[in-house]
């Protein structure tokens, strides 16, 4: 099994954010330092305070993989079984490219009170610019889902 972590480059966008906009409130400190502090404080902090989240996570070996039982969907390493999938596709979009991972409607309940959530969620999406190898991921995930299906097809 490999974990698939966030990546740095994605980790950095968000310090690189962050450093941006506090450099780009602060010379309105003089002028106004109230303003200047709330600015950094909704457009700043939360940049920090995600990609240190991010990062701890990433050190702490968090990622995204696939084994026997399922595929991961979630930093908390929440699992959805292979026999719950229903089907995988790859969504691309305006530079935006997924894996999405849709289960059976009837185990939507299930994996709601698996995560904790208070509403269902009908497909999971892993994005690529959040993921190292995002290509690799997607073929090995394909890949071990069409494995299983012929294992369990019989």
């Amino acid at each position: 099994m490999f974990k698939y972590r966030y990546s740095l480059k994605f980790i950095s966008f968000f310090i690189l954010f962050g450093l941006i906009m506090t450099l780009a409130f602060l010379p309105t400190f003089n002028s106004d330092p109230f303003l200047c502090i709330l600015a950094i404080m909704v457009f700043s902090v939360p940049a920090y305070v995600l990609s240190y989240y991010l990062y701890k996570k990433r050190k702490g070996g968090y990622g995204y993989y696939f084994d026997e039982e399922g595929i991961t969907i979630d930093l908390k390493e929440t699992k959805i079984y292979w026999h719950e999938v229903e089907e995988i596709k790859f969504m691309n979009g305006q530079g935006y490219k997924s894996t999405v991972i849709y289960p059976h409607y009837t185990y939507h309940e299930v994996i709601r009170m698996r995560r904790g959530k208070k509403l269902p969620t009908p497909a999971h999406s892993i994005d690529w610019i959040a993921i190292e190898r995002p290509k690799l991921y997607h073929k090995q995930l394909l890949a071990a889902w069409d494995k299983w299906r012929e294992n369990n097809s019989k």
